[in-house]
């Protein structure tokens, strides 16, 4: 039985912040993914496939938002849930545009896939993109 103030108690309080801590962390480190980004700023990608909207609050899924042979520049965003993966035209300007969503991967598919983080990204946006230089 737990009593406040037992030692038990104090192991659950500890075990449970750091739980909520784990899940308040965004699933790529800001400074990771801010590396990533900047190694990402001089490449250019083309797409291997017509690349459609997959999420339902997406106006059109019938037009793809890059056709195949598009050539895009890639930028990563991380929260506590998911990474999000923006593609937008490489002769575009990214203050202007920030890009469509073309990769979500969710915490739970990183944990579910031994926690391989950045490779299991880059190997689900291989099946999308491929190197343009």
């Amino acid at each position: 039985m737990f009593r406040p103030g037992s030692l038990q108690s104090l192991f659950l309080s500890i075990a449970l912040l750091g739980t909520l801590a784990q899940c308040s962390a965004p699933v790529i480190r800001a400074k990771d993914a801010e590396e990533w980004n900047t190694e990402l700023k001089t490449r250019v990608f083309r797409t291997r496939k017509d690349i459609f909207p997959g999420f339902a609050n997406q106006a059109d899924q019938k037009e793809p938002l890059f056709k195949a042979g598009t050539l895009v520049k890639l930028r990563i965003e991380s929260t506590p849930d998911w990474v999000k993966i923006r593609a937008r035209r490489a002769d575009s300007d990214q203050e202007n545009t920030p890009g469509n969503v073309i990769l979500y991967v969710f915490r739970e598919d990183l944990e579910s896939e031994s926690s391989r983080g950045r490779p299991m990204i880059e190997e689900k946006l291989n099946q999308l993109v491929s190197p343009a230089n």
